[in-house]
């Protein structure tokens, strides 16, 4: 994997949890604790979906411009 994916899905986790948290629970003395544990869940959670879906969804949109292409140029054989 990436490190510049790793990297991106542990700010990413970071900010959105920070914020979700914030906005929900407003900062009190058990506020760090309380988003450490919210971060690393959603870390395990962001950094699986991404190792296991990113791949499936490049290779179906790689496919689906392939055939794109391949449609546009027998039309373009046709035209000619």
């Amino acid at each position: 994997m990436k490190f510049t994916l790793v990297v991106m899905v542990l700010v990413m986790t970071i900010i959105v949890t920070f914020v979700s948290v914030s906005v929900n629970d407003r900062y009190h003395a058990g506020f760090l604790l309380k988003w450490l544990k919210s971060w690393a869940l959603a870390y395990v959670v962001a950094l699986t979906v991404v190792m296991i879906v990113m791949p499936i969804i490049k290779k179906q949109f790689q496919n689906m411009l392939n055939n794109i292409y391949n449609k546009i140029k027998m039309i373009k054989a046709f035209e000619t």
